[in-house]
């Protein structure tokens, strides 16, 4: 009995140690260990620095587009370049703005830039602009001149949009995709392009237009006023001139015939 015990012990640990020697997967010294994280889809360090051909502040080119857009939607037009620059003048009335160019964030400005400066058409929105402010601007081509333009204000939709029968009608659904073309503030935000937003720091100049147009006007006030009494000291003048002639003439009568005078004296 004691012996049919240990036999079946040693029968379990045989099993138990067959069991452990075939879990244990063989390993291979010469296969390189995959240290990858499924999902991680960034670039290994040996390849990543290999690449040093992008300058300082320029950004890689983009591998696909951002936002899949499918057929049949409208996109815009892509931009020509993408660059941050300083404002240093526009023409008069302003509808072309000069920037001294800083930095280029995409794209190239071949053709466009001399001397560090760079000229963009922006009709009737340039003064908007702030001479000495920094912007990043965003252009394109224009087909028709060949200018570098760009666009401050963001364009408004149309009122109704899809409600509007005949319109768009389409079962595909379209991302909203930003214009490139725009001019934005150094830190991203929009340019202000309210009805006021040109009077900003224009106080001045605003209280002169309206107290010089009400100078004016009193001054011209004055002068009818004074005119008018002119004119009626003038009438008055005539007028007592007018009535002491016939008095002094008469007077003057009497003086040079003094015996008529006493006739109609007697006579009376």
């Amino acid at each position: 009995m004691r012996r049919a015990r240990w036999l079946c012990l040693c029968l379990l640990a045989v099993l138990g140690w067959g069991a452990s020697a075939t879990a244990a997967p063989p390993t291979d010294p010469a296969a390189p260990s995959d240290t990858t994280v499924p999902g991680d889809t960034s670039v290994p360090a040996s390849s990543a620095g290999s690449d040093t051909t992008l300058a300082t502040g320029e950004l890689p080119p983009a591998l696909g587009p951002l936002v899949v857009v499918p057929s049949g939607c409208v996109v815009p037009a892509p931009a020509r370049a993408v660059f941050v620059g300083e404002l240093s003048n526009t023409d008069q009335p302003p509808t072309t703005a000069r920037f001294r160019l800083e930095r280029v964030l995409a794209g190239n400005l071949d053709g466009y830039a001399s001397g560090g400066l760079v000229d963009v058409h922006y009709g009737g929105e340039a003064h908007f602009l702030t001479i000495g402010v920094r912007y990043i601007v965003g252009v394109v081509v224009d087909a028709t001149t060949g200018l570098l333009v760009s666009t401050v204000s963001e364009p408004a939709p149309l009122f109704g949009g899809d409600a509007v029968i005949g319109a768009n009608d389409s079962d595909v659904k379209c991302p909203r995709v930003e214009d490139p073309a725009r001019t934005l503030q150094a830190d991203g935000t929009s340019v202000e392009t309210g009805v006021l937003a040109p009077l900003e720091g224009e106080g001045k100049s605003i209280l002169l237009a309206v107290l010089r147009p009400l100078g004016v006007a009193l001054a011209v006030l004055l002068l009818l006023v004074a005119v008018k009494h002119l004119l009626f000291a003038v009438g008055r003048s005539l007028r007592d001139i007018s009535r002491a002639e016939p008095a002094a003439a008469s007077a003057a009568g009497r003086r040079h015939h003094p015996a008529s005078v006493a006739a109609e004296q007697s006579g009376a």
